[in-house]
């Protein structure tokens, strides 16, 4: 029953021949194509493709996006068994029914739209957050290095007999005032 796509996924049998076994070439070539479908791994979807060429999709609506994986599904199980120039025609009627789903729920569309933008600007505060503990982690740490350099370094001046008495000089020309009066 061709009617709608629920009666035909109801409706669905599985019927080989019409008439006499050994007539089967005899069966018009309209009706041996419907027969012909029972041979696919998914007759009803197949019947339901052939009878609607133009597959309404606002009975879906009600249930808002939470079929529409279940469509992509349907598709998807319908490629089964099918030659290549008619997986391209599939293709085409899948992003048909796509869009008939985007198109007759638009607020959900754009609702998730501002959802997936809000789940990305929060994923990315979590990793600058991350990032900057790791940072301050990272800070306390060489804190501590320079700490213990500063105070290694001030022990190392007590055990020198203190720091030189020149303002402007650094380690390096007390330490080369050292090797000259060695060479002196």
């Amino acid at each position: 029953d061709p009617s709608s796509i629920e009666s035909a996924y109801l409706s669905n049998h599985n019927i080989e021949t019409i008439g006499e076994h050994i007539m089967k070439h005899n069966t018009p070539p309209n009706i041996r194509r419907y027969l012909d479908l029972n041979e696919h791994p998914h007759p009803a979807i197949h019947k339901i493709l052939k009878s609607h060429p133009d597959l309404d999709m606002e009975p879906f609506f009600q249930c808002k996006l939470k079929l529409l994986p279940v469509v992509v599904d349907w598709f998807q199980s319908a490629s089964s068994g099918m030659m290549s120039f008619q997986r391209q025609s599939l293709q085409n009627r899948e992003l048909s029914a796509l869009y008939k789903f985007v198109r007759g729920m638009p607020a959900f569309a754009v609702t998730s739209y501002w959802q997936q933008l809000v789940v990305n600007a929060q994923a990315k505060r979590r990793r600058i957050d991350n990032e900057m503990r790791r940072l301050e982690d990272e800070r306390r740490r060489l804190d501590g290095e320079r700490s213990t350099l500063d105070h290694d370094e001030e022990a190392a001046w007590v055990r020198l007999g203190g720091r030189p008495r020149s303002e402007g000089e650094g380690s390096s020309n007390f330490v080369s005032g050292v090797k000259r009066r060695r060479q002196e």
